[in-house]
């Protein structure tokens, strides 16, 4: 009878070390980065937005969108004057690409140079600029279009911020 308690105890022991595994390996899988982050267009222009080469997603004036970062990636902006038509049928203000990171515990834009990486982190010393856009403010991760000026666009095709 001794030995059997002993093998049961022991058995049970091994069975919740198995459980504690399982249940680390569960919450790892489950601390995999995915954030939900704002895109927020503050100018007159009509902003298209494209994460990873998918389809564009167009945001008016005045207007955010969330969209969800859950591994490393591209963003790709372009402000037109109008809303976007047939190729050719608007005309193309600004653009720009910016690279983000999703890990574990955190997702922003990549920008700006090494130098001071350690110290005080992406982006210290300027030498990428972002404008007209606004990146990782007021959150990591976020991108916003402020107001900008341009002689691009005739003055009729330019929409209203306040929708």
């Amino acid at each position: 009878m001794g030995k059997r308690v002993w093998t049961a105890g022991r058995s049970r022991g091994a069975a919740a070390l198995a459980l504690a595994v399982l249940g680390t390996a569960a919450t790892a899988s489950a601390a995999s980065a995915e954030c939900l982050r704002q895109i927020v267009n503050r100018s007159a222009y009509v902003l298209t937005a494209r994460r990873d080469g998918g389809p564009p997603v167009t945001i008016l004036p005045g207007r955010s969108v969330q969209i969800r970062l859950s591994h490393p990636g591209t963003l790709d902006f372009a402000a037109y004057c109008g809303v976007p038509g047939p190729a050719g049928a608007q005309t193309l203000v600004t653009q720009a690409s910016f690279s983000y990171e999703a890990v574990i515990d955190r997702c922003f834009i990549r920008f700006g140079g090494q130098g001071f990486l350690p110290q005080l982190g992406r982006g210290f010393i300027g030498l990428q600029g972002t404008a007209p856009f606004t990146v990782n403010n007021p959150r990591q991760g976020d991108v916003v279009l402020g107001p900008f000026e341009t002689g691009a666009c005739p003055a009729a095709t330019i929409l209203d911020r306040r929708g």
